[in-house]
């Protein structure tokens, strides 16, 4: 638990960056995922990804819509995983991310499966969706593609929990 809640503290600082276009960094240590979170957040989404999870697509025109509802009392980043294939590049995930139009930022990760699936405990299936507090502590997470209605919900319930 304190890896972990180390982890999400260390996502807080950096998404001032989150303006207008797609935000994509190369990350290998699964720690420094924590980074792309602006601290003012009541609550913070992790979304676990990738181009050639169809799924993994499908739901990120509803992470777009929620990130534009939610404003600064919700922090969104996602964590794209196509590193893990042969010959993987991050054009094509930067290329669908600004086709897209997504601010919210995203890392391309290029660390291994399995200790990101350690540090988020996780199994490694796609998507993936965790949210924490502003302290780092995990509120509630997601296996599988979300459905929008009920993870709105959801966060509403939270930040109401946090008021």
């Amino acid at each position: 638990m304190r890896k972990f809640a180390r982890f999400a503290v260390t996502f807080l600082s950096f998404a001032a960056l989150h303006a207008h276009a797609a935000d994509l960094r190369a990350m290998i240590n699964p720690a420094e995922i924590a980074s792309v979170f602006p601290v003012a957040a009541k609550l913070r989404v992790v979304n676990v990804w990738a181009l050639w999870c169809a799924p993994c697509v499908a739901e990120i025109p509803d992470f777009r819509a929620m990130d534009a509802a939610f404003g600064s009392e919700v922090a969104f980043a996602g964590v794209n995983m196509d590193d893990m294939l042969p010959d993987a590049s991050a054009k094509p995930v930067k290329a669908f991310l600004d086709k897209q139009k997504i601010t919210y930022p995203n890392v391309y990760y290029k660390g291994n499966a399995d200790s990101l699936g350690k540090y988020l405990n996780f199994n490694g299936s796609l998507p993936f969706t965790i949210v924490y507090d502003s302290k780092g502590k995990e509120l509630w997470r997601q296996d599988g593609r979300i459905d929008r209605e009920q993870m709105i919900a959801k966060l509403r319930d939270l930040l109401r929990r946090k008021s």
